[in-house]
C-alpha cells in the first residue's frame, strides 16, 4: 500500500513515516521544512528509505510532485500552537482548514482515503471548564459521575471560546465528515488529546509535555498558565498511536466519516505540576518555575477523551503510562544531545 503522510518531518508524521516503512508500507513524507528541526527528521527519513517530497499542503499543485499513486493520506500537516492564531487568523485558516479542503478534494478526485488528524479543541473551552471539577494537592479532576472516562464525542462542539486554532480544526473535521457522505469516501477523523514521544521538538507554546524533559536538560524554566500547574490531560504516547493508525488502514473500508476521540485515557493522566515533580525526582533538582495567574484565552483546565468508542472499535488501548512516556522522552534528550543542541542552543 502506498501512503502519504502529510506534514511527514513533523513529531508525528515522522514516527509513522518510520513504523510504517517498517511494516512493508511504501511511504512518502511530504512537508514544507518550515518548523525548526525538521531538516534532521528529513534526513533520517531519506536515510531509512522513505521518499521525502518538498511541499505546502496549503498548495494544491504541490501535490504534484507525488509521482507515485497512492492509496491513503494520513494528514498529520498543521498548525500546531493554540496560541498563534491570535496572530495571524489567515496562517491558521490557511494552515488548518484550507489545507484540508486541498487533501479532500484530492482524495475525491483520485479516490484515496484519508486518516484525518483533528483535536480536543474542536471542545469549546467554556463548556468543557463548566463541567464540575474538584481541585486536589497536584491536579484538577473531573466531579460529575457523567465524566467518570472523560469526554466522548457526543459532547457539542457548539460555542465561542475555542480557540483560532480549535475553529480551524473543527472546520476541517466537519468539512471531512461531510465529504465523506456526499463523495462516498473512506475518511476517519481523530480528535487527539495530548500526544508525545521522541522526535518532537517541544516548546513552551506547543508540545508540553515533550517540552518538560528538554526543559530540564537545558535548565530552561518551566510556566505555569493558569490553574496552578494543575490542569490536567490524557497523554497519549507515540508507539500507541502508530499501532492504532495500523488498525485504522487496515479497517479504514467501513468508515466513512466517522469520528473518534483518541487520548490516553482516564488511566493515563498527567497535570503540569505533577509532570515537573516527576522529573525533579528523577533528575534531583528544580527548575525555575514562572506563574501566571490567567490561563490562555480557550484554554481547558481539565481534558480527558473517553475512547470507550476507538478502544472497541480498534481492539485497541494505550499500553505505554505517563511516567514511562517521559523516561523514554527523557532517555532521547540525552542520547541525541548533540542533534537538539542545534535546534535549543
Amino acid at each position: 500500500m502506498n501512503v502519504l503522510i502529510t506534514g511527514g518531518c513533523g513529531f508525528i508524521g515522522f514516527n509513522l513515516s518510520m513504523f510504517l516503512r517498517k511494516k512493508g508500507f511504501s511511504v512518502v513524507a511530504m512537508d514544507n521544512l518550515v518548523r525548526k528541526g525538521v531538516e534532521i527528521s528529513r534526513d533520517i527519513l531519506e536515510d531509512n528509505d522513505i521518499r521525502f517530497v518538498h511541499g505546502d499542503v496549503r498548495n494544491i499543485e504541490d501535490f504534484s510532485n507525488v509521482d507515485k499513486k497512492i492509496d491513503i493520506i494520513l494528514n498529520t500537516a498543521a498548525e500546531p500552537s493554540a496560541i498563534e492564531g491570535y496572530k495571524n487568523p489567515y496562517f491558521d485558516f490557511t494552515n488548518n482548514f484550507l489545507s484540508v479542503v486541498n487533501v479532500l478534494e484530492l482524495a475525491r478526485k483520485n479516490r484515496i482515503k484519508v486518516i484525518q488528524w483533528s483535536t480536543n479543541k474542536v471542545y469549546c473551552g467554556d463548556k468543557v471548564n463548566s463541567i464540575k471539577r474538584k481541585e486536589l494537592e497536584t491536579r484538577f479532576e473531573f466531579d460529575d459521575e457523567n465524566y467518570n472516562d472523560g469526554i466522548d464525542e457526543s459532547f457539542s462542539v457548539d460555542g465561542n471560546d475555542h480557540s483560532i486554532y480549535g475553529l480551524t480544526k473543527l472546520s476541517a473535521d466537519l468539512f471531512c465528515q461531510e465529504y465523506a457522505r456526499a463523495f462516498d469516501l473512506n475518511i476517519i477523523i481523530n480528535r487527539f488529546s495530548c500526544l508525545a514521544g521522541e522526535w518532537q521538538w517541544g516548546l513552551p507554546k506547543q508540545g508540553w509535555f515533550s517540552w518538560w524533559p528538554i526543559a530540564f536538560a537545558y535548565n530552561f524554566p518551566i510556566s505555569y498558565i493558569g490553574w496552578k500547574g494543575k490542569q490536567l490531560r490524557d497523554i497519549l504516547y507515540v508507539k500507541d498511536i502508530c499501532e492504532l493508525i495500523l488498525k485504522q488502514i487496515e479497517g479504514i473500508d467501513d468508515f466513512k466519516g466517522e469520528v473518534f476521540n483518541v487520548g490516553g485515557g482516564i488511566k493515563n493522566t498527567m497535570s503540569l505540576m505533577e509532570a515537573t515533580d516527576y522529573l525533579e525526582n528523577k533528575f534531583g533538582f528544580k527548575p525555575e518555575i514562572k506563574f501566571e495567574e490567567r490561563p490562555r484565552r480557550a484554554d481547558q483546565c481539565v481534558f480527558v477523551n473517553n475512547i470507550g468508542k476507538v478502544s472497541s472499535t480498534f481492539n485497541w488501548e494505550p499500553k505505554v503510562n505517563p511516567e514511562s512516556a517521559m523516561d523514554n522522552i527523557s532517555g532521547w534528550v540525552r542520547e541525541n544531545k548533540e542533534l537538539l543542541d542545534k535546534v535549543y542552543k
